[in-house]
C-alpha cells in the first residue's frame, strides 16, 4: 500500500519539472524471473510487476515487463505528459456531435 507521505513528495518533483527514472533491474523492487509482456517478448528474464491489465471479455492479468521495455514506456509517457502539457489553449469549437445546419444557418430538426 503507497501512503501520501511516499506520494507526495514525488508529486512535488513531478510538478516541478523532475521526472522520476524508470525501474532498473538492481534497485531493489520486487523483480522475479519471467516473460516480459511488452515490446521485446524475451523469456526467462528479470521482469517488474507494472500493475493489472484487463483484456478483452474482462480477462486480467499481471502486467509483467524487463528494464528495457519499462524504460521504452517511461520515455513514451513522458513525451506524452510533456506533448500534453506543453499544447497552446485551442480557440472553442464547434461540438463535434452538434446537430448539422441546413443551408439556411438554421438547425434541422430531428
Amino acid at each position: 500500500m503507497t501512503f501520501a507521505a511516499e506520494v507526495l513528495p514525488m508529486l512535488a518533483e513531478i510538478g516541478a519539472g523532475q521526472l522520476p527514472e524508470p525501474p532498473e533491474a538492481d534497485d531493489g523492487n520486487p523483480w522475479a524471473a519471467g516473460d516480459c509482456w511488452l515490446y521485446c517478448g524475451r523469456t526467462s528474464v528479470r521482469v517488474l510487476w507494472l500493475g493489472p491489465v484487463t483484456a478483452a471479455g474482462g480477462v486480467t492479468a499481471g502486467l509483467l515487463a524487463c528494464a528495457d521495455c519499462i524504460s521504452t514506456l517511461h520515455g513514451k509517457a513522458v513525451a506524452a505528459m510533456t506533448k500534453r502539457d506543453n499544447r497552446p489553449t485551442e480557440p472553442a469549437h464547434r461540438a463535434r456531435h452538434a446537430r448539422p445546419r441546413s443551408s439556411w444557418t438554421t438547425r434541422l430538426r430531428s
